[in-house]
């Protein structure tokens, strides 16, 4: 196919696009990317390695402190004069292979900060007549470049989105199509016939808003729990003992599901205890 007919097809493909899922969603390539730095890394090892040998040869003796360990390292007998091994060409050349692998660790740290979805979402992603299969098209990561990284999110967060990305792949997996002889087929691309649209699912939102229902849910019980079984007490120690208990729990609940920094979560446990506080204070005045 020509460059103009792959930029028209494109060009169509985009314009009928309506969900951001389709048209901010990229593959990945994370296989690819860590094959790359691990060509380039081999090669600067290499390089590396002759130099260190090089530099032994020297015989220079060590620093008292030793740093680097020369001391106790293995000398190459085979190993080259470094007047015979370092050269211009061997300079450039380390030079352009430290920047590309510099840039891509760089860039594929990035990459892998991302926020993902399974290409199982969007129906429309999935390369027709390439023999893939529905777990393949579901273990494929697609990164948004719409959404801000996914290192802020709270760990049950991510754990829900997978979650739902392992139930969608089971809903189409068993929606496998049958044929005259009862044998199972391929699953289908889901393409609705009265609209011709595609069926497609933001996961990344859905976990997102039920994510938020949860910590609502959660703080509305942690609050009002509490100073429902507190305003019932008239003992001071049983009084105590309730809320020790309460900020206990709310403590390990938000070091294990919340991602935040250790300040901002004794910050938190500190408001809290600090209104469970305030309502004996008041209670005990009253």
């Amino acid at each position: 196919m020509r460059l103009s007919e792959r930029f028209t097809t494109r060009r169509v493909r985009k314009t009928e696009i309506y969900n951001n899922l389709a048209l901010y969603g990229f593959r990945r390539f994370k296989t690819t990317h860590l094959l790359n730095l691990r060509l380039l890394e081999e090669e600067i090892a290499r390089i590396d390695y002759q130099i260190y040998q090089s530099g032994l040869r020297l015989n220079i003796d060590p620093t008292p402190a030793d740093r680097l360990g020369l001391k106790g390292c293995r000398k190459d007998e085979d190993a080259q004069h470094p007047d015979d091994i370092l050269n211009e060409q061997l300079i450039l050349k380390l030079r352009d292979l430290l920047k590309q692998y510099d840039d891509g660790l760089a860039a594929f740290n990035r990459i892998m900060a991302m926020e993902t979805c399974s290409m199982i979402d969007d129906q429309r992603r999935r390369p027709l007549g390439t023999g893939i299969s529905l777990r393949e098209v579901y273990k494929t990561r697609l990164v948004r470049v719409d959404l801000p990284p996914r290192t802020l999110q709270d760990p049950f967060q991510r754990c829900l989105h997978k979650c739902l990305r392992w139930f969608r792949y089971r809903s189409l997996s068993g929606a496998v199509l049958t044929n005259q002889d009862g044998e199972k087929g391929e699953p289908p691309t889901y393409c609705e016939r009265a609209t011709h649209t595609w069926n497609f699912r933001n996961t990344v939102a859905l976990a997102d808003s039920i994510w938020r229902i949860l910590v609502a849910l959660s703080a509305n019980v942690f609050i009002i729990v509490p100073l429902t079984i507190l305003s019932y007490q008239s003992n001071k120690g049983i009084q105590l003992i309730t809320m020790s208990v309460w900020v206990v729990a709310f403590s390990f609940l938000t070091s294990i599901f919340f991602k935040g920094s250790n300040q901002a979560t004794v910050a938190a446990i500190s408001a809290y205890a600090a209104v469970l506080a305030v309502f004996i204070s008041s209670g005990s005045a009253s």
